[in-house]
């Protein structure tokens, strides 16, 4: 809720609240994008016949929480779901919810937005802008956050494999040094596309900062992670990256991580485990991939 500043006739300040509705936003999967008004009042949101907002995920139960709005604020609460209830990736029990989290139940991330009724609807475009790295184009750091809390608890409950992958672009500041950083966000854009060509639909690839990458694969076993890992790494290394008149000589140094079933710790754990074998890889030699 805020407050409008308005003008009387005889020129007094007078206050008039805005009313200010929250919408559920579908944020993942894209292709069921979505922005549901929330009224004064409870909503269930699960899978069955009898909740107020449906979802055909899986991993979502039938009737999986409850969202309560009371005029000033939006509170979620877990129905005793079988794979839990998250909020920024950590479960939860009962908590108000702002802009800022993101709710995640079986594979779907949502947010609740927080809306003047005059604002023109949130558009498919705006979303996906939020979410892309504008260098590269494809996931930025926190839609990878985002939309692996899904995957997460999927291997979990099936009792499969989660690999994460941290992808480093081998002496990049010699690169921006040498050819320049224009020739730097080309490297970058290529090697964003050679990872995102190889990768499978199902993976998840994003850029995480600077020359790094993250990658997500699920349902596989070490040994063919270990495979993919290597095709990522000898198709940079094959690869002919051209500046102007020159070659430019680019690798890639790689950090498997790999955790299975109820193994599975949350999303920072694995990223901080694979970081930590991507220094294995650079301490040995780069262009590597350490397990």
């Amino acid at each position: 809720m805020e407050d409008e500043t308005i003008m009387s006739n005889d020129n007094t300040i007078q206050f008039e609240q805005m009313v200010v509705h929250p919408h559920l936003i579908v944020l993942y999967p894209q292709t069921q994008f979505a922005q549901i008004p929330l009224e004064r009042g409870t909503v269930v949101l699960g899978r069955g016949q009898d909740a107020d907002i449906r979802f055909e995920d899986e991993l979502v139960s039938r009737r999986h929480c409850a969202l309560s709005f009371d005029g000033g604020s939006v509170t979620v609460e877990d129905l005793n779901s079988t794979n839990g209830t998250f909020v920024d990736g950590n479960f939860v029990h009962r908590q108000i919810l702002n802009s800022d989290n993101r709710l995640q139940i079986g594979r779907m991330v949502l947010k609740v937005a927080y809306k003047d009724p005059s604002e023109e609807a949130f558009s498919r475009e705006l979303y996906e802008a939020a979410t892309k790295d504008p260098l590269t184009g494809i996931l930025n750091r926190q839609a990878f956050m985002d939309r692996s809390a899904g995957e997460l608890v999927f291997a979990r409950r099936n009792n499969t494999f989660v690999h994460v992958v941290m992808i480093d672009v081998d002496n990049f500041k010699h690169v921006n040094d040498t050819w320049g950083h224009p020739c730097g966000d080309l490297v970058l854009k290529e090697v964003s596309r050679l990872l995102n060509d190889e990768k499978r639909d199902s993976d998840l690839l994003a850029r995480y900062g600077g020359e790094e990458f993250l990658l997500l694969m699920n349902g596989i076993t070490p040994e063919d992670a270990k495979k993919r890992a290597e095709k990522l790494r000898s198709t940079v290394e094959r690869h002919i990256f051209a500046w102007m008149d020159s070659v430019i000589p680019v690798t890639i140094s790689l950090g498997l991580a790999s955790r299975q079933g109820v193994n599975i710790a949350q999303i920072n754990e694995l990223i901080t485990e694979s970081d930590k074998l991507l220094y294995v890889a650079k301490n040995n030699g780069k262009n590597q991939v350490a397990v």
